[in-house]
């Protein structure tokens, strides 16, 4: 019998249970050199993998593929070469049975990692391209709705009247767009956007707001770890942001859904001692 307020979420091939205070852990693999809080980058799929099979063995329960860095201050990889880099990733984790989910705004790298079994597509532009929607609804994937004001790569701190009240707006709005597009409502989710075009001060109001978001009743995503916010709280730089990562995961916890991280097994430690 499920816990109270489980969410059932159905991402193609896969089924998850989503109940508060059990939040799944989703480990974070960079096919693309340029992530700001990666200590290696990965270069070779073995070495991908590798990560990929340790983190499922320390508790993750899906690999989030990412195919181009948020940071601001280099380019774009190519698209072709964005593909190129995680169709093998993707096929190889789908091989063994492993859940995947691609970080992506671009519909033809969603369209290529849905093909090769993808079932969640974490579209970090908050659905600028209705594509996404109309690809994830043909693959009967999930779709992650996260929260930004902000193009992919532009860097901006919004002054937000009310934060929450915007990231309540933006999700009414995109979630009624992909579902016109045929995307079933059951297969959002949802991603305030922490560090998303917002000074760290409204990361922290919406932190304090996570009811209002649980209350959609939809899965929710938070991108937990080594966040800006939390860096300028105690001075620390990103690869020394763990105490910050759990102490955010703590603060989400008791929402259904999944935390992002690098430091999955530490996280689904503190989790488990948490239950």
């Amino acid at each position: 019998m499920s816990a109270p307020g489980t969410v059932v979420l159905p991402a193609a091939q896969h089924t998850f249970m989503l109940e508060p205070g059990r939040p799944v852990v989703m480990g974070i693999i960079n096919t693309n050199p340029g992530s700001f809080s990666d200590t290696v980058h990965l270069a070779s799929l073995d070495a991908q993998m590798e990560r990929a099979m340790a983190f499922v063995a320390e508790g993750a329960g899906i690999i989030d593929v990412g195919t181009d860095s948020g940071v601001t201050y280099g380019a774009s990889v190519p698209l072709e070469q964005q593909v190129a880099a995680a169709v093998p990733l993707v096929e190889a984790l789908v091989a063994e049975g492993i859940p995947v989910s691609i970080d992506t705004p671009y519909a033809a790298v969603a369209r290529a990692t849905l093909a090769a079994g993808a079932c969640m597509i974490n579209d970090v532009s908050g659905l600028a391209d209705l594509e996404i929607a109309r690809l994830c609804a043909a693959h009967d994937a999930a779709l992650v709705i996260l929260h930004t004001r902000v193009g992919h790569k532009q860097e901006a701190f919004l002054d937000f009247a009310d934060v929450v009240a915007d990231i309540e707006d933006l999700f009414e709005e995109r979630t009624a767009m992909a579902v016109a597009e045929g995307l079933t409502r059951d297969r959002v989710v949802l991603d305030p956007g922490l560090g998303y075009s917002k000074p760290p001060s409204d990361d922290v109001m919406l932190l304090r707001a996570y009811d209002t978001f649980i209350a959609r009743g939809l899965a929710i995503l938070t991108g937990a770890s080594r966040k800006l916010y939390s860096g300028v709280i105690t001075g620390a730089p990103p690869t020394d942001r763990l105490p910050e990562t759990i102490a955010t995961v703590a603060a989400v916890r008791r929402a259904p859904g999944f935390v992002r991280v690098h430091d999955v097994g530490a996280v689904r430690a503190y989790l488990d001692a948490a239950r």
